[in-house]
């Protein structure tokens, strides 16, 4: 040490080099190697716990997405301007619409649909419900996280109407595949509408409240029923999600060339409940990174500052040699700094074998308040957090060294001559 301590004095600003200040920290880390592998493995353990947070964060945020989308909403809805709740797009606009969104590249599922309210009975027994008029082809498709957990979808095609009914709707009414219900609606015109339809299956969404009042029915029937040819809205899905806003410019300047009166929702803005996810599960956690940074200083610190102690005698003689405090710092640092670049190393790789581990075996999550299905919970691998977390070690390991480090270039070099 004292020996590359006076090569360095001789060739004067030669120190600085970067090669020859990372083979001495290299030297001075692995002096204790005990002592430097635990540390390592405590920055080791941080870094894997920063991206396999990460990494379940963003995948529960892309399920809640995929969720929402597929769960019936698309990833954009055309909705008629007015806001009220009778409101429709009439025939000639919905097929305005249509074509409009024919035009569009990547578009995967289109949905139109008729929703209304009305009263359901079978037998004795009679409930509110809320339908929605579907085209099942494309319906099933954008619903296909919608299970049907008894007889089938519906084609549209049978002679007599049929109806999909929610299942906590189906248990109250005491209904089953192939029962007969009525459907009693307040119809557009304003008069009482009434038709019979057989149960063709009852599906299970996993929101309790949506199942327990909710029932598709083809569009043709609903049409009827409530005695119009419009349409409450159309939902889209994309093949590529990242194409959402340019679809959405596209419509918008399309229609408002052909001056086409309707209103372009995204998923985002019909479920604003996504955006508190994020910022909950944003806070938690950066809350988590911030107690592992604390604890990968802490224990930088601990390793650095017993370094200090032990070493100064040998702060002393480099001092009496001709380094500046200034060198002593950068060498105390530069030895921090690798042990967070080797701690950052391994966890690096511990974090990926973390990831595709937990994933593989999947995570058992039980139902969210308000559902009835839970899910299998994975562990995303995602870059960023991996690029985030190793500058973050990287950066707390090296924040680490600086209290100790002023501690040692403080005390009077004849003060440290004595201590040998």
């Amino acid at each position: 040490m004292l020996c590359a301590a006076r090569r360095l004095v001789r060739n004067g600003p030669a120190w600085l080099s970067m090669g020859r200040l990372a083979r001495i920290a290299i030297r001075n880390v692995l002096r204790h190697p005990r002592r430097t592998g635990i540390t390592c493995g405590a920055v080791a353990i941080g870094m894997a716990a920063m991206v396999v947070a990460a990494g379940f964060v963003d995948f529960t945020l892309w399920g809640l997405r995929e969720a929402i989308v597929y769960g019936g909403l698309g990833h954009l809805q055309i909705l008629p301007a007015r806001t009220e709740p009778r409101a429709r797009l009439s025939a000639a606009v919905a097929r305005e619409v249509d074509t409009a969104i024919q035009a569009l590249p990547h578009v995967a599922v289109v949905a139109p649909r008729l929703e209304f309210q009305g009263l359901v009975s079978a037998g004795p027994r009679t409930m509110a419900f809320s339908g929605v008029g579907v085209d099942a082809i494309p319906e099933a498709r954008l619903r296909s996280l919608m299970m049907v957990v008894a007889g089938r979808w519906f084609t549209g095609a049978e002679r007599s109407p049929q109806v999909l009914i929610g299942r906590g709707l189906a248990e109250r009414l005491r209904v089953r595949p192939r029962s007969l219900v009525s459907l009693i609606a307040y119809s557009d015109r304003g008069s009482m509408s009434a038709t019979e339809a057989e149960v063709a299956g009852i599906f299970e969404s996993g929101v309790l409240e949506y199942d327990a009042r909710t029932l598709f029915v083809p569009v043709a029937a609903a049409r009827e029923l409530m005695q119009t040819d419009g349409t409450s809205s159309v939902a889209v899905a994309l093949r590529d999600a990242e194409e959402v806003r340019r679809a959405v410019a596209h419509l918008r300047h399309t229609f408002s060339e052909k001056n086409i009166g309707v209103r372009l929702a995204t998923w985002d803005e019909l479920s604003p409940v996504y955006a508190s996810v994020v910022r909950l599960y944003r806070w938690i956690l950066d809350v988590f990174l911030t107690i592992v940074t604390l604890v990968v200083v802490l224990g930088v610190a601990n390793t650095m500052s017993m370094a200090v102690l032990e070493r100064t005698a040998e702060v002393g003689v480099l001092r009496a040699l001709g380094f500046g405090p200034w060198r002593v710092l950068a060498m105390f640092v530069a030895e921090s700094a690798t042990i967070g670049v080797s701690g950052a190393a391994l966890g690096s790789a511990l974090g990926l074998m973390a990831c595709v581990a937990i994933s593989s075996v999947g995570i058992d999550m039980p139902p969210p308040p308000g559902h009835s299905q839970g899910y299998v919970a994975q562990v995303h691998v995602v870059p960023r957090a991996f690029a985030i977390a190793v500058a973050i070690v990287v950066l707390a390991a090296i924040s680490a060294a600086i209290v100790p480090s002023l501690r040692a270039i403080r005390g009077e070099v004849s003060d440290a001559l004595r201590a040998t």
